[in-house]
Order: structure tokens, then C-alpha cells, then sequence
């Protein structure tokens, strides 16, 4: 009962914060210059930390205009506006990351046999949805994002003028799946010219994270697991919402799709040929969202049949299905295709993380592409959801190609299948994203390595193949 008292008293001050924010920092998310904020940030940066912060958080609106995301203006207020748009919000983001760690601590620690009466755990659900929610949204009101909302934008408007995507920019690295959803985003912004492409982005992202809640909570019923744990650890995590809410990529849509397709693995138990069937289907789906879980394909496949020539047959058909969707692009655009998509491999940031960072050897990604496969066709174990998970982990501690929005790949997961290494890499994550100059980039934060977050993935991976084996549900 002391943990969910707890629970309770951080959830109403989380979101008392979130009324204050939007009440008294209404400006920061219109853009409107109020002099209440502005006036402060002006005489801050005056002083001698304030120069240094002034420093800091110039970099980042200078980022924002490199990107195209914020025009280059010499006007004093709108300058100053916009610093108290980086530093009340980063700070504001801040103060909700710690409170949503702590509660992920407290709710990571319940046991199944926890018991709450109907009206408590409505309540409970309610308040992490309703702050989930809003943080979200309130982030995509107040940020930019990075350098992918400006190539999305590029992206929508080249969609809607019917030219190739892929030899209109090279900045565009999956299936056409993403460019179309884009397009009809921004089909809905010019309706609504008020607010901007870019929050339209990450308004969608607050969807499709809203919808995996649902899915989750579903799993959790028929998994038996305490739905305000898993709510929490998942709705509430700063891992997600710092994505979600900030980045706006969409490793949460595909993410997305393999939620369904398990949920309708294991609710239609007694009906496996219809189980099996949306499994490959959700599975292939998230595949074609974003190609980067593939593996995920292969563990579903592996668990779920045994014939292996049925599973190979299904496998193939996904592929075919993922390629045929560039089949409309490829007469004019193959050369982007193959560079900008099957190509590519994130290694701007890989020589700070991971395994590329201790070896720093560019074709060493093919061993680690041959392992991914490899590693989905020795699953001994039964348990989905933790096969599933075990990909994950395995592609983020040995893949030679990293970008921050890979990190919330683990989170949905992670949810149902909580321990204290996935409370750890929460943590560590959280920490790293808020430092990261490709998410709110606040000082202090910005201190810590890559590695941290890859130290924390490998001992939750190992620790998880060790408690397989203990359970003798090997999983090799």
C-alpha cells in the first residue's frame, strides 16, 4: 500500500506541474513573446553562468536554424523568447524525467500479488495517462526536434508534389510506408495551418504510443500482469517521451505492430491458425514501417510454427511483400534505394557506441547483420513476449550502426517483461537523452558517453540469458 500511495502522490504532482507549465509557460508553446519569461533569461544571461548556459543553449537555436526549423532573426525579444523556450521547457522535461523515474523504481519493484481495489487502479490509469499524454504533447508544442523534422517536411512536400522520393533527397532511408503517412500528415497540417508540420509529426507519435498502451494493457490482462505497472513503465517512461515527444522518429510505430500481432498470438491461443496468421502479418507490417526490426519477424516466425519450410516460406513472403512496395520507385529512383535504404547503417554516431567504438572496423557490420539472423532461429523458449525482448537487446549491444531513437526500442517490451536492469536502462537512457544535443541537450547531462547507455544494455542482455538458462528456458 506505501508504494502505491507513493505512486499515487507523484502522479497528482506530476501533473499539477504540467497544469503550472501550461498555465504560466502557455508563450513558450505559441511563441508569443511574454515579457514575464524573456525579461529573466535576459538578465540570466548577463551573469557569468548565465553566459555560460546562454553558450549552451544558443548552440541549440543555432541548430534549430541550420535545420530550417527556426528562422535566423537579430530581434532581441524573439531571441530571448526562444532561449526561455529551451531552458524553462528543458528544465520542465527535466524535473518530469526524474519524477517518471521514480516512479518506474516504485512500480518496477510490485509484485503480481499486489491487489488494488477497481476505483484506485482507474484512478491510477487515468493520471498516468492523462500526464503521459500531456508531456507528450506538451514537448511537440515546445521543441523543434532534430534535423529528421526538417528532412520529413522535405519528404511530405515532395510526396505531395508527386516526385520520387528517393531521388529527391538522400536523406530519406526507409520503405515508402513512412513518406506516405507524412504526406497525409501534412495534408491534415495545411488544414490546420495554426500549428506546425513537425508537431503534427509528434502528435501522431502521441497516438501510435497511446495506441501500444492499449495493446499493452490488453497483454498485461492476459498475462495476468498489474495493468498500472506496466502503464507506468511504459506510458511514463522518459526513454518514450523524450523520443516521442522531442525526436519525433517512428521506431514506436513499428513497435507498434508487433504489440498487435502479439496480443493476437496469445489471445487466440485456442484458435493458433488465426493467432499464427495476424502474428506474421503484424509482424511482416512492422517490418515494412521500419526494415531496422526485421529480427523481430524471424523470432515471431521461429517461436510461433515448427515446420521450418512453413516458417521459411512466410519469411519469404515478408520480404517480397517489403520489396514490392518500392517497385513504384524503382525505375527512376534504384540508386537511391539501394544507397539510401539498403545501405545505410546509422554510423555517424556508431564510433561512440558499442562494439564500433572498442573496434572500429566499418565492415564488421556484416558479421553483426549474419548474427541478428542467426540469433532469431536458436529460440528454445516458449515465451514470445521475452523472445521478442531478448532481439531487441541483442541488436542494440552488438549493432555497429546507433542513433538515440533506437533506445525506445526496448521500452514496450520491457514493460511487461519489468526487472531492475530494465529499470536501469531506463535510467541510464533517460539520463543520456536528456544531455544529447539530438534531444533537449541540457547541461550537466550532455557530460555523459554513449557507452553508458550500451553498459546498461549488455548487463540487462546478460543477466536475461542468465535467468533464461536458471528457468531452463534456454534460449540457444
Amino acid at each position: 500500500m506505501i508504494k502505491t500511495n507513493s505512486t499515487i502522490i507523484l502522479l497528482i504532482i506530476m501533473g499539477v506541474f504540467l497544469c503550472l507549465y501550461c498555465t504560466v509557460g502557455k508563450s513558450l508553446m505559441t511563441g508569443e513573446y511574454d515579457s514575464k519569461l524573456a525579461q529573466p533569461i535576459e538578465k540570466l544571461i548577463k551573469t557569468n553562468i548565465g553566459e555560460k548556459l546562454g553558450k549552451h543553449y544558443l548552440e541549440q537555436l543555432d541548430l534549430w536554424v541550420r535545420q530550417g526549423l527556426l528562422r535566423c532573426s537579430d530581434d532581441r525579444d524573439y531571441l530571448n523568447m526562444m532561449m526561455a523556450r529551451v531552458i524553462f521547457g528543458g528544465f520542465a522535461v527535466m524535473l518530469m524525467s526524474f519524477v517518471s523515474v521514480g516512479l518506474i523504481f516504485i512500480e518496477g519493484t510490485k509484485t503480481g500479488e499486489e491487489q488494488l481495489s477497481k476505483r484506485k487502479m482507474v484512478l491510477i490509469l487515468t493520471l498516468i495517462i492523462l500526464n503521459g499524454f500531456f508531456i507528450r504533447l506538451i514537448m511537440a508544442a515546445t521543441f523543434y526536434g532534430n534535423c529528421d523534422m526538417s528532412w520529413f517536411t522535405v519528404t511530405a512536400n515532395n510526396v505531395l508534389a508527386g516526385d520520387n522520393i528517393y531521388t529527391a533527397t538522400n536523406h530519406y532511408n526507409y520503405s515508402p510506408m513512412w513518406s506516405l503517412v507524412l504526406a497525409g500528415l501534412k495534408k491534415i497540417q495545411l488544414q490546420f495551418p495554426v500549428v506546425t508540420f513537425g508537431f503534427m509529426v509528434r502528435f501522431f507519435g502521441c497516438v501510435v504510443d497511446t495506441v501500444s498502451l492499449a495493446f499493452l494493457l490488453l497483454i498485461a490482462k492476459n498475462e495476468g500482469l498489474l495493468a498500472t505497472r506496466t502503464a507506468a513503465l511504459f506510458y511514463l517512461n522518459p526513454v518514450s517521451f523524450l523520443i516521442t515527444g522531442y525526436h519525433g522518429q517512428f521506431e514506436n510505430f513499428a513497435v507498434l505492430m508487433i504489440l498487435i500481432g502479439l496480443w493476437a498470438y496469445l489471445n487466440f491461443r485456442d484458435k493458433a491458425v488465426l493467432g499464427t496468421a495476424l502474428l506474421w502479418i503484424f509482424a511482416t507490417a512492422g517490418m515494412i514501417v521500419k526494415h531496422n526490426i526485421f529480427y523481430e519477424l524471424i523470432i515471431c516466425l521461429n517461436t510461433a510454427i515448427k515446420r521450418y519450410w512453413l516458417k521459411l516460406l512466410l519469411f519469404a513472403v515478408s520480404v517480397c511483400i517489403f520489396l514490392a512496395t518500392f517497385i513504384p520507385y524503382w525505375s527512376t529512383g534504384k540508386e537511391g534505394i539501394i544507397n539510401n535504404v539498403f545501405k545505410y547503417s546509422s554510423e555517424h554516431y556508431a564510433i561512440w557506441y558499442g562494439i564500433r567504438s572498442l573496434f572500429n572496423f566499418p565492415p564488421i557490420k556484416y558479421v553483426f547483420i549474419t548474427a541478428v539472423f542467426a540469433f532469431g532461429l536458436f529460440f528454445k523458449d516458449k515465451d514470445i513476449i521475452h523472445n521478442c525482448l531478448m532481439g531487441i537487446l541483442f541488436f542494440l549491444a552488438f549493432t555497429t550502426g546507433i542513433g538515440v531513437q533506437y533506445f525506445v526500442l526496448p521500452i514496450a517490451l520491457g514493460a511487461i517483461r519489468p526487472s531492475r536492469e530494465f529499470s536501469l536502462y531506463s535510467l541510464a537512457a533517460s539520463l543520456f537523452l536528456l544531455g544529447n544535443q539530438d534531444n533537449v541537450f541540457i547541461p550537466g547531462f550532455h557530460l555523459l558517453a554513449w557507452n553508458v547507455v550500451w553498459l546498461s544494455v549488455i548487463y540487462w542482455f546478460a543477466l536475461e540469458m542468465k535467468r533464461s538458462r536458471e528457468t531452463g528456458q534456454n534460449i540457444l
